[in-house]
């Protein structure tokens, strides 16, 4: 695993812990392409194994309103994969959704030099495009039919910001 500890205002956004994962599951059980069951565990621990993976969960005065996944890739350029961000709905929508993405953003800059950050969203996710457009993050690819299987099929669409 790959250590974060976040801290600005009253947010905070540190690794998730195996007493988390109960919180984590009641928080995003009706989330669509949400784990189920067992799954929690096997990303915890694919997480927990992995050098280079964070999962890690956003707290607001210490209350869980969300989290933030993904991996890094330390290459010629080195990227941020971000695989899901979540924030709880009461925030998602306002400008704390937006400030919680940039500081997290920047604590990946000013610690590791990190200025490229990619995530992946399905098409029909129209409110998470625009989120992701908002943070200045710009289109760079379209997987077809990413996900498929005999009765559904969905577009996934990259996405990129550099900061720099």
């Amino acid at each position: 695993m790959f250590d974060v500890d976040i801290e600005f205002e009253d947010i905070s956004v540190k690794n998730i812990e195996r007493e988390d994962i109960s919180d984590l599951k009641s928080m995003l059980k009706d989330k669509k392409f949400c784990l189920n069951g067992n799954g929690f565990d096997e990303v915890f621990l694919g997480y927990y194994m992995s050098e280079y993976e964070f999962f890690t969960k956003i707290l607001k005065n210490e209350e869980f309103i969300g989290v933030f996944r993904g991996r890094i890739e330390f290459k010629s350029r080195n990227i941020v994969w971000i695989s899901y961000f979540f924030i709880d709905e009461r925030y998602s929508t306002s400008k704390e959704s937006q400030n919680i993405l940039m500081n997290i953003l920047k604590y990946f800059y000013n610690n590791f030099g990190i200025c490229d950050f990619i995530t992946g969203i399905t098409k029909s996710e129209k409110n998470m495009i625009k989120m992701w457009q908002n943070n200045d993050f710009k289109m760079i690819r379209v997987n077809k039919e990413f996900y498929s299987d005999k009765e559904y099929k969905e577009d996934l669409i990259i996405m990129e910001k550099n900061i720099s």
